[in-house]
């Protein structure tokens, strides 16, 4: 798809994932928008090149600017920390919930929503699929699941919508002293400092992490399905998980840093957080099925691009 004249609206996009989508779409041609409150975002993120505005997705008049003629919305503006969303649910589930809800009545474009694993909680069974239960254990989830699910309830005669649910996202730009951050980032921030490495349970747990450049690839492909087939895309009103559906231990992803470090790294092992999944794994055939969607990047190129940098 021709990208060069088409307006894109990023929320969120001072943030980690939204930073990398801005850029790879101004690369493409597309005239970008990001709006972030920059509450954890980084403006310095936002590529020079898009057009920024510093305010928050709550505010109605905002809004309505920001989604004046535009074609298509990548929505990832959320309140991201577990713990943030646990202390202060009501502002949480402004930001998480009521503001998505309301973009989805108020869009006149196709909007891609952000969801996450987060929705599926304990899983019952491994690899988790789009049919797995949806159970989220906390107020995050929560407030994402019912966006999510507002989005599969949308018929012919609404607007294009497609729900992504993200696995273990990791990459460049991820702060690792941010309560926001993965592991991964945090692992090579100790081990690039020789710093020990904490790890709650016996690492044994298990996660699907996926880069974000195929997470990018993802949102770009239902975007272009959405705006070349409208509600006939195979995308509208379906969530799609994003993940590698090859699972790893958190003592392997610890010997993978080391492969590419050449050294011995020291880890330190405490008590099980409250809360903590001990296994996680997703299923993307549905995604690689109906968009056409691959993941390229492997754990170890990954990694290996993380520490080098």
């Amino acid at each position: 798809m021709d990208w060069q004249s088409k307006q894109v609206l990023v929320t969120g996009g001072a943030g980690f994932i939204g930073s990398h989508l801005s850029a790879k779409l101004l690369e493409l041609g597309a005239d970008v928008t990001v709006l972030d409150d920059c509450s954890a975002g980084d403006p310095v993120k936002v590529p020079s090149e898009a057009h920024f505005i510093e305010g928050c997705i709550t505010d109605s008049t905002t809004r309505a600017s920001v989604l004046d003629e535009v074609d298509v919305v990548f929505h990832l503006a959320a309140i991201a920390s577990v713990p943030l969303c646990e202390a202060d649910p009501e502002r949480s589930d402004q930001v998480n919930r009521q503001a998505s809800l309301e973009i989805l009545q108020e869009a006149s474009c196709p909007i891609v929503f952000a969801s996450s694993a987060a929705i599926y909680g304990e899983p019952v069974s491994i690899p988790i699929n789009e049919n797995h239960p949806i159970a989220p254990v906390g107020h995050y989830g929560g407030q994402k699941a019912d966006v999510d699910n507002a989005i599969n309830s949308l018929d012919k005669d609404s607007n294009p919508a497609v729900a992504l649910r993200f696995f273990n996202v990791f990459g460049q730009g991820q702060d690792p002293s941010s309560q926001y951050s993965g592991v991964l980032s945090i692992f090579i921030d100790r081990a690039s400092t020789n710093s020990p490495i904490t790890i709650f349970g016996d690492g044994e747990q298990t996660r699907d992490f996926i880069h974000v450049s195929d997470v990018i690839a993802a949102l770009i492909k239902c975007g272009e399905s959405l705006i070349e087939q409208g509600t006939s895309s195979p995308a509208h009103g379906e969530s799609f998980n994003v993940c590698t559906g090859h699972p790893v231990t958190l003592n392997q992803v610890v010997k993978v840093i080391e492969d590419c470090l050449g050294e011995k790294l020291e880890v330190g092992y405490q008590q099980v957080r409250e809360g903590d999944i001990k296994h996680s794994s997703g299923d993307s055939s549905k995604l690689q099925q109906k968009l056409d969607w691959s993941q390229n990047i492997q754990l170890s190129e990954g990694l290996s691009d993380l520490i080098s940098n």
